[in-house]
């Protein structure tokens, strides 16, 4: 179910477009943009580390052995999942390593800068990404499973982004 970030009203559509204030969300760079004015960067947001961490990934210990780690932990603990949305999707190199493993999964990924988005776009074939606020997640009682891998320890509200996280599962049991 989505959730208009204006009003909160709960909906079940195709379209994004909220039918009790007609809120829509922003296209910019072919990404749905939910809070459009953090989507370009902050101070803190260098984007000339993208290039190096997406070429790095693929071939760095750490990044791999995190990848294994996590489809075990899929395999093993969410065998019956239909469907899995990663909150702070970065480069792609997590969902892209899903995608390899659970062809069947119906990926999502998001993030708050569009730039990470474009890098990650060019990781997998199928997964939906859109730009948003983990504080405001517009869905409610969608996800089988929901990642945040390297993000939560980066946003001050952790407590409100594990609500909304939260929320947005469907049996309120696989967070991770």
């Amino acid at each position: 179910m989505k959730t208009c970030v204006v009003c909160e009203t709960k909906f079940d559509s195709i379209s994004w477009k909220c039918p009790l204030c007609g809120y829509a969300p922003e296209l910019i760079s072919g990404f749905l943009s939910f809070v459009p004015e953090l989507a370009k960067g902050s101070e803190g947001f260098n984007t000339n580390f993208l290039a190096n961490l997406y070429n790095i990934e693929p071939h760095n210990f750490w990044f791999r052995s995190r990848n294994h780690l996590i489809i075990w932990a899929l395999q093993n603990y969410f065998p019956e999942a239909k469907n899995l949305y990663e909150i702070g999707v970065g480069t792609g190199f997590v969902l892209s390593g899903i995608e390899s493993a659970f062809p069947h999964l119906q990926l999502y990924g998001s993030d708050i800068y569009i730039e990470r988005l474009t890098y990650a776009a060019n990781r997998f074939k199928k997964a939906k990404l859109f730009q948003m606020d983990a504080r405001n997640i517009p869905f409610e009682s969608e996800f089988d499973v929901i990642g945040a891998f390297d993000v939560l320890e980066h946003i001050e509200e952790d407590e409100l982004v594990l609500s909304q996280m939260h929320q947005a599962l469907k049996k309120r049991e696989g967070l991770f």
